[in-house]
């Protein structure tokens, strides 16, 4: 069984410390400091997200963005002058943790995810989110609606509706962004760290049987075959034992046993924390014959590692070594 090699890793974080207090000031006070000077030209811009074009006419300056990943995103790109506001802050990488002071939190988690209201507090320009369900009836409501508002969006392309996932997403997002903030060399060198890092890591040899667990006793859930983690998988070396259910679903402690997963993936959540879900599953008489149980081939990943986003690099590895034991 082949390791991954662990190497380009400090190529990206050195690339994402540059990122990281590269802007002046403490942006997303009430007044956030005045933006840094993008490159020369002006003219509008035009992104293409899940399936719409968004125009800008100049960079967006007050902008909220509504789950960790994202925030991440906006950080490691230089942008924290232009964040008004963000959501669910505890969770961020430790890299970017110091360069949240001054960033106003609008709210402490994203489940369930902020109202309308609470993101129009800050009076934000656009709104940068790594989950669809942001844009539902219960929370900012249809993209149309808020465009309508003067409220431009932007859904990390990994989650848009009908989409099947892939690490390469996070590269368009890169590109994109970078276009709308005009800082096109800097999202060029992130998404170039970001694809050694997750080239650098090697498959496990033959691939592994492995069933994701995302929560719930009863009937366990998966995120499915079409969300990131079903790429993650295929690239670390696995074979999701569900590949029929696309998106995140319930499926049956039973028709686990008859497929019988060599590895089970644990995604580590606030609400239901991996030590415990594991050793639930370690008591849980029913799935005792299972391999991935009897073998005690378990692999813990937090749960935004498996989402789109800068994370995908230190997710591979992480799965990947796991698949490999």
């Amino acid at each position: 069984m082949m390791k991954p090699r662990p190497i380009a890793a400090v190529a990206l974080a050195a690339v994402l410390l540059a990122g990281c207090g590269a802007s002046p000031g403490g942006g997303g006070a009430d007044t956030p400091a005045a933006p840094a000077a993008g490159p020369a030209g002006g003219g509008e811009v035009s992104v293409a997200n899940c399936g719409d074009t968004y125009a800008y006419s100049t960079p967006p300056a007050r902008v909220v963005t509504s789950s960790t990943v994202a925030t991440e995103v906006m950080l490691a790109l230089g942008l924290k002058d232009r964040m008004a506001g963000t959501v669910a802050a505890k969770d961020i990488m430790p890299e970017y943790a110091p360069d949240l002071a001054g960033i106003k939190v609008v709210a402490e988690s994203a489940f369930p995810p902020p109202s309308k209201e609470v993101v129009y507090s800050v009076n934000p320009d656009l709104v940068v989110s790594g989950y669809p369900d942001d844009y539902g009836p219960k929370a900012l409501g249809d993209r149309a609606q808020l465009r309508k508002d003067g409220v431009n969006t932007y859904l990390l392309s990994g989650s848009c509706p009908g989409h099947r996932a892939k690490v390469d997403d996070t590269y368009t997002d890169l590109r994109e962004l970078g276009k709308i903030f005009k800082v096109e060399a800097k999202a060029g060198q992130l998404a170039a760290a970001l694809k050694a890092e997750v080239d650098a890591v090697v498959p496990r040899d033959p691939a592994v049987r492995v069933f994701d667990y995302a929560g719930g006793k009863e009937k366990p859930q998966t995120s499915g075959s079409a969300a990131l983690s079903g790429d993650l998988f295929e690239r670390a070396g696995g074979k999701d034992i569900f590949p029929e259910v696309t998106r995140f679903g319930q499926v049956s402690w039973e028709e686990v046993v008859k497929r019988d997963p060599e590895v089970i993936v644990v995604e580590d959540q606030v609400f239901e924390p991996a030590g415990k879900s594991i050793a639930w599953m370690r008591s849980y008489g029913p799935i005792r014959d299972v391999t991935a149980v009897k073998e005690n081939r378990f692999v813990v990943v937090p749960v935004n590692d498996l989402q789109p986003g800068l994370r995908s690099g230190r997710a591979l590895k992480t799965l990947a070594e796991g698949f490999a034991r």
